[in-house]
């Protein structure tokens, strides 16, 4: 296993070797440095730059119309003063014309053409590559937009539905509470009914004791008339009582089935169903 050196840093570090052993390895440099291929002119003219070329050549147009200009201002001056004036002008315009033709030439080397070429194909490769990454980056966005657009009607929808619903349990909540205040009215009137029968069979009871039935037929007569009217009103109460315990019971069902249709939606969506609806069933 490998491990490494102690060092003690108590102790002073060593002896630096001397001099003369480097000697070896300045020559084993000057072998590498010897042996390497030297760099010719026209491969540091190839590392120019698409840019640097370009200004290069918008100089050289530069220059070339500087030229045409001061070579037309020379024609009119030798027409106009034909002496020996004008010869300095000549040397400029010749000196000028011998830096173009030198620019031109640099620029015509054929290694730095092949260069410029392949600098050309690889960024315009480079931009198709771009535009078809930005065309598919757009189509991507656009097709994330599209169903970030449909999860918000759908989203809307069943806000819209459950809002719907809401409104319906309201309504069927204030239906319920009325069926509860009818149906309580409904035990009180049963339970005066009753009431009353039971007071009209003590008297007829008590008119039977003490054989009273036979000498007041008119008493008996209305007895018996509103003993059949509270029988009646007791059947309708108890008419009334039936149907309202099977609307009670209807909704008792709904209301089971909505508990188990929130308990759902809660084990699935968690809090996204309103709690107000949630309690207002339980």
């Amino acid at each position: 296993m490998f491990s490494f050196p102690f060092f003690d840093p108590s102790r002073p570090p060593p002896v630096a070797p001397p001099p003369n052993q480097s000697s070896l390895d300045q020559s084993f440099v000057q072998h590498f440095l010897s042996t390497r291929p030297k760099r010719s002119q026209a491969s540091k003219t190839a590392r120019a730059s698409i840019s640097d070329l370009s200004h290069k050549i918008t100089d050289l147009i530069g220059e070339i119309e500087l030229l045409k200009t001061k070579k037309a201002t020379l024609e009119k001056e030798m027409h106009l003063q034909p002496d020996s004036s004008w010869q300095s002008n000549i040397k400029q315009l010749g000196q000028l014309q011998h830096n173009i033709s030198g620019k031109l030439t640099q620029l015509s080397d054929p290694t730095l053409t092949d260069h410029l070429q392949r600098k050309l194909r690889a960024r315009q490769k480079k931009r198709s590559w771009q535009k078809r990454r930005n065309a598919r980056l757009k189509d991507l966005k656009n097709a994330q937009q599209a169903n970030r657009d449909q999860l918000h009607d759908r989203i809307d929808q069943w806000q819209r539905e459950q809002h719907k619903l809401h409104e319906e349990e309201q309504l069927v909540q204030q239906q319920l509470e009325l069926a509860s205040h009818f149906l309580a009215d409904v035990h009180r009137r049963k339970s005066t009914c009753k009431r009353y029968l039971a007071k009209f069979e003590k008297v007829r009871e008590s008119r039977r004791r003490h054989h009273q039935e036979e000498g007041d037929d008119d008493a008996n007569a209305d007895l018996t008339e509103l003993t059949k009217k509270w029988t009646a009103k007791l059947t309708e109460c108890v008419r009334e009582e039936k149907k309202m315990k099977d609307v009670l019971a209807r909704r008792s069902a709904v209301n089971y089935q909505r508990r188990v249709q929130n308990e759902w939606n809660r084990a699935l969506f968690g809090d996204v169903v309103p709690r107000k609806v949630e309690d207002r069933d339980e």
